[in-house]
């Protein structure tokens, strides 16, 4: 079986390579206008649950009250801007009446960790209100070790955990959502 790339296509065939990239996006955006237009979508191969759930079509509950959400945040940035936004955020999440916050959990990795370090970070103060608040700051134990810090290094409330990836992974397999904070 020969390889060809979309250039070497391109090139054979006469074409430029912006040509054919905007024929393949009209292909794309023909099928996808097609599966549209006759009523599929890729939900309907998937078995539909029975009609006695738990939850509406507007996500509440039978007694109308929107369930519980249990929410990461996870920074990976080392900008203080970058630090300051993405607690904000924690902040209006947990300001938001509408929201009935289970558990808000900001995770951090990479050079993110450094919101967390005692001495470095210049959002200490708001780090220890949101504790208080109730909010779980882990940081990845993997960019600790990478970037020289220790857990002693670290403000009071916040724990760690071996992998940031990991710890995401698990808990949106435990259904958390996720947002990515800068």
């Amino acid at each position: 079986m020969e390889i060809i790339r979309i250039d070497d296509l391109a090139v054979r065939s006469g074409m430029n390579r912006r040509h054919y990239l905007a024929g393949t996006g009209s292909l794309v955006a023909a099928g996808t206008a097609g599966g549209y237009l006759t009523g599929r979508t890729h939900r309907d191969d998937v078995e539909q649950p029975d009609e006695q759930t738990d939850q509406t079509d507007n996500d509440q509950m039978d007694d109308g009250q929107v369930p519980p959400v249990r929410t990461l945040l996870h920074l990976s940035s080392g900008d203080a801007s970058d630090q300051g936004t993405a607690l904000r955020n924690a902040q209006n999440l947990l300001a938001d009446s509408t929201v009935d916050n289970e558990v808000v959990r900001f995770v951090a990795n990479s050079r993110g960790i450094f919101v967390y370090v005692d001495g470095e970070s210049q959002h200490a103060d708001l780090v220890r209100s949101l504790s208080e608040s109730g909010v779980e700051f882990v940081a990845c134990e993997n960019s600790m070790a990478g970037l020289g810090v220790s857990g002693s290094d670290l403000l009071p409330g916040v724990g760690t955990v071996p992998s940031a990836v990991g710890d995401l992974a698990k808990r949106q397999a435990e259904g958390y959502g996720y947002i990515r904070v800068p």
